[in-house]
Parts: structure tokens; sequence; C-alpha cells
């Protein structure tokens, strides 16, 4: 027990060290300005609409997820589903790990509607399979729309190959899903062969049929990638607000909806909360190929935002455990 806590200390350590190295790079290259920051947030036209739309936009995520919780019979009130939905932002940057805030939905799911734990992590998992998908939709379609937007270094090159190939996948994955019927799916058996082995990988096949649940449900996953798309299309333009908050008005507009996405993807690796750290870098890397020096600025202004929003979730959660048991990650 004790190597375990002085591990976790360890890799939190490694972490904080590993942020505070980027963010002094950053900074010694001119990457990231506090006093530009500042000056960002007195352009109170460009900087206050961008980040109140992306407040709004946690509705719109809370809607695809009732969506999805509807396909798996688990019927929650929207004042319900709108608690556990900030809960969640706030254990997100609250606890270790990206999905912290996912474990502890599903934990009070499981409490209110006994049995659907994994159904309840099911639709939680494919919250963030619409998310991540529509993230490459929208990124790969400008790309159509502009193919030679990034032209001429091997870094752009790269990147825009790695795009068609992550859209062909998301395709790829839509139609697997769609199409492969249960008792044709080598996934599902691959699943069964493991927990025939090991008990405990009951619970992947249980999250696996979870998400292989929506096969039956394709309207509903139709809707839910529509408005993924909506909200990601929305977060591109609160980017370019900030890089025009930023005074980046030389910035291709088409192009930002090309990279953002992109960046977006990177902070989903969990090495800090909210994309901390490793979305600075990605952005000031990204930007750079739009000849922009202030990537890693304009991704603090949406990670600030980001942080009120889980503050408010942390506030909610402050009123929900008074009445609720608190969440554990035991299975």
């Amino acid at each position: 027990m004790t190597k375990i806590f002085s591990s976790k200390y360890i890799k939190w350590f490694l972490k904080i060290t590993f942020v505070v190295v980027l963010f002094y790079f950053l900074g010694k290259k001119g990457f990231l300005s506090l006093d530009a920051t500042k000056k960002a947030l007195l352009q109170w036209d460009k900087s206050v609409p961008a980040m109140a739309v992306l407040f709004l936009l946690t509705f719109l995520g809370i809607i695809r997820w009732q969506w999805l919780l509807y396909a798996q019979d688990i019927r929650l009130h929207w004042k319900r589903t709108i608690q556990l939905h900030f809960i969640g932002q706030f254990f997100n940057v609250a606890l270790p790990g990206a999905v912290s805030g996912d474990f502890v939905k599903a934990f009070y799911i499981a409490h209110e509607v006994p049995g659907k734990r994994s159904p309840a992590f099911g639709s939680i998992l494919f919250d963030r399979v619409s998310g991540l998908s529509a993230l490459v939709l929208v990124s790969g379609f400008a790309l159509g729309l502009n193919y030679f937007s990034l032209e001429g270094t091997a870094l752009m090159s790269a990147v825009r190959l790695l795009l068609i190939i992550a859209t062909f996948c998301v395709i790829a994955f839509y139609g697997y899903l769609f199409l492969i019927q249960e008792h044709h799916d080598p996934m599902l058996r691959f699943f069964r062969y493991l927990e025939s082995k090991f008990s405990r990988a009951g619970s992947l096949t249980r999250i696996y049929m979870g998400l292989r649940h929506y096969h039956f449900y394709r309207f509903a996953v139709f809707k839910v990638i529509a408005l993924s798309i909506l909200i990601h299309i929305t977060v591109c333009w609160v980017f370019l607000s900030f890089a025009y908050a930023l005074g980046d008005f030389h910035i291709e507009r088409y192009t930002v909806f090309i990279i953002v996405p992109i960046g977006l993807l990177v902070t989903a690796i969990p090495v800090m909360p909210a994309g901390i750290g490793t979305g600075h870098i990605a952005f000031a890397a990204l930007f750079s190929l739009l000849n922009s020096n202030r990537g890693a600025d304009i991704f603090s202004l949406f990670v600030l935002t980001q942080l009120f929003i889980s503050a408010i979730g942390g506030i909610v959660y402050l009123k929900f455990r008074a009445h609720e048991p608190k969440p554990t990650f035991e299975k």
C-alpha cells in the first residue's frame, strides 16, 4: 500500500516537472506570455463571447450524453444528468487521469439505477468516442475543402497524412459498428475468450457490449455525431476568437478548422488535467504552421474557461455529496 501511495506521488512529481519544463521552454522561445493572455482577456468583445459560447457548449454535451443514456434504457431526469455531467467535469480536473470523472458518473448512475453500471459506462465511453471521432471528421472535412493548405514542410505533410489515415479509421469504426452482426463479431469473440481464461476480463466484455449496444440505435448515433460535429466546429470558432483577442488577425480562417481538432486530440493524452502542458506544446507547434507564435496563449484562454466550468462542477458536487454516497473506484 505504501509503495502504491509513493509511486502515485512520484508520477505526479514527474508530470509536474514535465509541465514546468515545457512552460519554461515555451516562455523562453516567446510562445507563452502572461502579458499577452492578460491583454487578450481585456479584449471583452472577443474573449468574453468566446468564453460564454464555450460554457454553453457544455449543455450541448449534456444533451448528447442524455441521448446515449436513453439508448441504453437509462432514464435520468434532466436535472440529474446536468448534475452528473458537471461533477464529471470537476473530477476530470480534481483527480489524476483524464477519465476519472467518467468513473464517478458511472458510479452514481449504478447507485441510482441498479444493474446498469456497464451500460452507463458504455454510454460514457461512446460519448468519448463520438467526441473524438467528430474531431477527426471536422479536421478531415476541412482538409478536404482546403487540401493544399498544409504544404511546405515535412511536419505539415506528416500531419496531413495522419489526418487522412485517422479519417478512414473513423469511417471504418462506424462501418464495423453498424454492419457487423453480433454473431459475426470477432472482437466480441476475443473478449469472451479472454473472459473464459480470466474471470476479471468479464468487465471488458460487458463494457464492449455496452458500446456495441448502439448497433441497434443508428439514428441516435447519427444525431450524436451530428451534435458532436456542431460542438467542435463551434470550438474552432472559439479558438479563432481567442486568436483575434491576442491580435493574430492574419491567421487563415479555414486552416484553424484543421489544426484545432488535432490539438484537442493531443490534449486527450492524460498527463495533466485539462491538457495543461501537452496542449500548450501541441497548439504552439500547430499554430506555428500558420506563422503564429501565440498558439500556447490561445490554449491558455481555453484552459481558463475549462477550469471555470470545472469549478462550477465542484460547487455542484459539494451540494450533491451531502445527500449521496462518496464515489469509489472499486469494481
